[in-house]
């Protein structure tokens, strides 16, 4: 180093560890990389801010996009015109927007730099916070507020034009705790009986019939045997609420037999966690349009047939599941083809 010249450390930072050279001065020594780390710092030493609103804004307009997609899904197995299912994808991109608006909202409250959040977004910085700045967040979630609003006290008929909205499909966690307490209900027990034979605390067995507590797989399966119910149609919804972004569901089976298997439990899992209703409110609660057959699904439910796609998608968004989760257990099961080819001639 030439005389004369500052001195350069390498030092760890205190907010994410990473090793930074910086040049030593008079005063305090530097103990952050960026300032992306200096600002989050003294955001989260402060008292934590409170974020339930900002919560409470994201899970609702995301499960006003979930509900969008199913409707969007049985409007598509409906034969939709190209009228509505247009309009209803412009209602999904629109409810996009209202959940990232949601999520920029919630990370600046919570202190989150402008740089982590674009970088999120695949986005730069700058042209992010141009994009979502406090009034333009704050109109959009107000706006999104307000439709919901009038959505749910309008006493006139659904909108034709974008179609009638179904019940929102169950995330795996509200399936396996529907499940559960439609086995702990049929029982007649009391949750402290229920408990003295499980071998739990009372509190534990409401936490898990709540669903803010997911058991082990031990604690289910001997809770399915104290209520009687199927450990296999509870392994199938205990194991979805396990999946992560990094573990995957069970890879499909190859043997057909063994594909029917799981789908008819599957399905079965499905329908205990509806609250095994009537064939009669299943057959109500399917899709518009053509609904599908008493017969069909009774043989579907006992395992003794599985019908074609249509009629099972119908039949999943009757029960409030997702018809992504057992397409491909489908197509095992039924030996068809995933994909068909379209004409040339229909893209002109």
């Amino acid at each position: 180093m030439p005389p004369g010249s500052p001195r350069q450390q390498t030092r760890q930072c205190s907010r994410c560890g990473t090793d930074f050279q910086y040049t030593v001065r008079r005063g305090r020594p530097n103990t952050f990389c960026s300032r992306a780390c200096r600002t989050a710092s003294r955001s989260f030493s402060a008292e934590p801010p409170d974020l339930t609103r900002y919560q409470q804004d994201l899970a609702v307009t995301a499960e006003d996009l979930q509900l969008a997609a199913t409707t969007l899904l049985a409007t598509a197995h409906d034969n939709g015109t190209t009228n509505v299912l247009m309009r209803q994808i412009t209602e999904h991109y629109r409810l996009l927007m209202d959940v990232e608006a949601a999520v920029v909202a919630r990370a600046r409250a919570a202190g989150e730099p402008w740089m982590v959040i674009a970088e999120a977004a695949g986005s730069g910085p700058e042209s992010f916070r141009k994009k979502w700045t406090q009034d333009k967040v704050t109109r959009r979630l107000a706006l999104a507020r307000e439709t919901r609003h009038n959505r749910q006290t309008a006493t006139s008929g659904p909108d034709t034009a974008v179609g009638p909205l179904l019940p929102a499909a169950q995330t795996p966690g509200e399936q396996f705790a529907s499940a559960m307490t439609s086995l702990h209900r049929a029982t007649g027990h009391t949750i402290k009986e229920t408990a003295s034979l499980v071998g739990i605390s009372p509190s534990y067995v409401s936490r898990i019939l709540s669903g803010t507590r997911r058991p082990a797989w031990p604690i289910v399966e001997k809770f399915a045997g104290v209520c009687q119910g199927n450990p296999a149609e509870l392994r199938a919804l205990w194991e979805a609420t396990q999946r992560t972004p990094d573990r995957d569901q069970e890879p499909v089976p190859k043997d057909t037999e063994e594909a029917r298997r799981r789908f008819h439990t599957s399905l079965r899992a499905l329908y205990l966690a509806a609250g095994r209703p009537t064939i009669w409110d299943i057959q109500h609660a399917a899709s518009t349009g053509a609904k599908p057959a008493f017969q069909d699904i009774a043989l579907a439910l006992n395992g003794s047939r599985i019908p074609d796609w249509e009629t099972t998608t119908k039949i999943i968004l009757a029960l409030r599941g997702s018809p992504a989760d057992l397409r491909l257990l489908w197509h095992a099961a039924k030996e068809v083809p995933l994909v068909s080819a379209l004409p040339a001639a229909a893209f002109g």
